[in-house]
């Protein structure tokens, strides 16, 4: 009886001073103080509310972290930093027993306050990385974190660790390949993050991962994976780039598309077709990826691959592709470029008088002007071609002397453009 009583008094003075503590206000004060650079009076309320209000809401962590940051980047000592550094190691541990959905990489997070603090502790920046990531890979978005997990497993390689075999760091390439890909089509406008994480990898492991290592680990655990559309989906990503020719290639991208035709099957099988130099095939599956695909920037990229390799000799077949490329994405200016160097190749082809030959060097000094208005970054290269252009191209004056001015000229042949002379 004793005992009941002692327990409803327990649960009556919390009550009590649940009531007396106004969550709300306090959180309201300290973020008021944080503004204010009172990082000391933040601070302390701040400590209060995570106290008493610890499932208050989630900025009391959110804001926790940026509180607890402006004192480690502020501490007057080594030791107060690392102290202040694993307080907020602590928080990711709170955050993540009272938030779980929103935490589930709080084991990455803390490696990462570590990691970024530059506290010297790397075997255990790796433990907790290699824990998290082992528990909650699809959560991760932090691509620092990726290229530093990757980045300490292929150290541990390259120090001779019997643990970290060639086949074992392989299995890290292809995860965290496989994040940054995934990463970057869930995030299309902001990606350069992923990309540079993605290069940094490429480039630490390139010694250990190269074609004939890749195709060779690839073979070895296709059969595992022949139903694992993700895992071989990764796998062809990583081989697309360098090495499309190896057969492994070949068979995996078969075995995926057999699967489902979409627009990532479909472009895998052009790259096989291509280098198996069945090019009618290979351009099949070209035009059946740019179909599939939904993306509109996607979609011009793979008419412009298609426009700049396959179909480049067919001059026709080339500019309708590379119209097709700048319908889907006007800002496409290196489409405006290839174009205008097309047309520097047809004055002999489509010119019947020379005043039409120096008029198509005319229309590829236009063409190449548009490539800087839809892609400011390409000024540089539009003004080098029009100059290259110019001394074949008509002058005002031969435009005057046909009297042509605000008249328009028809080109035929292939080129098939209507052009417009300015009036004087």
């Amino acid at each position: 009886m004793k005992a009941i009583f002692s327990l409803i008094s327990i649960l009556l003075v919390t009550s009590i001073n649940a009531q007396k503590f106004d969550c709300s206000s306090k959180m309201t004060a300290y973020q008021d103080f944080f503004k204010a650079k009172d990082i000391a009076d933040a601070f302390d309320t701040w400590t209060e509310v995570k106290k008493n209000c610890p499932k208050q809401s989630e900025l009391v962590y959110t804001d926790g972290f940026d509180i607890l940051q402006f004192k480690i980047d502020n501490a007057a000592t080594a030791e107060e930093k690392e102290k202040l550094v694993r307080d907020k190691m602590a928080l990711y541990d709170q955050y993540n027993k009272n938030y779980p959905e929103k935490a589930a990489d709080f084991e990455v997070s803390k490696a990462m306050v570590l990691h970024d603090n530059k506290i010297e502790a790397k075997e255990e920046i790796f433990n907790l990385l290699d824990s998290g990531f082992s528990k909650a890979s699809g959560s991760i978005t932090n691509a620092n974190a990726i290229y530093t997990y990757f980045s300490l497993c292929y150290e541990k390689y390259k120090a001779g660790d019997k643990k970290f075999t060639a086949d074992l760091v392989l299995d890290k390439y292809t995860l965290v390949n496989y994040m940054l890909t995934k990463l970057q089509n869930n995030n299309t406008d902001n990606t350069d993050n992923y990309k540079t994480a993605q290069r940094g990898i490429n480039s630490l492991s390139k010694d250990l991962v190269n074609c004939s290592n890749l195709a060779a680990y690839y073979e070895k655990n296709f059969n595992q994976n022949k139903d694992n559309n993700e895992w071989i989906t990764t796998a062809l990503t990583n081989l697309s780039a360098k090495c499309s020719s190896q057969p492994v290639f070949v068979t995996m991208a078969e075995k995926l598309y057999s699967v489902k035709a979409t627009s990532q099957s479909a472009y895998f099988m052009a790259l096989a077709n291509l280098r198996q130099r069945k090019f009618t095939e290979a351009i099949q599956f070209y035009n059946q990826a740019a179909d599939l695909e939904t993306n509109p920037q996607e979609k011009a990229k793979i008419y412009y691959t298609l426009a700049t390799g396959l179909l480049a000799n067919d001059m026709a077949k080339s500019k309708e592709t590379l119209n097709k490329a700048l319908q889907f994405d006007p800002k496409m200016g290196r489409a405006h470029l290839f174009l205008a160097q097309l047309y520097s190749y047809a004055p002999e082809e489509c010119g019947k008088t020379d005043f039409e030959k120096k008029a198509i060097f005319y229309l590829a000094i236009e063409t190449a002007k548009k490539a800087s208005v839809a892609d400011p970054k390409l000024k540089p290269a539009a003004d080098k071609m029009v100059a290259d252009f110019a001394s074949k191209a008509l002058t005002q004056s031969e435009i005057n002397k046909e009297k042509m001015n605000g008249k328009s000229l028809t080109i035929e042949c292939w080129i098939n453009e209507t052009i417009t002379f300015p009036a004087k």
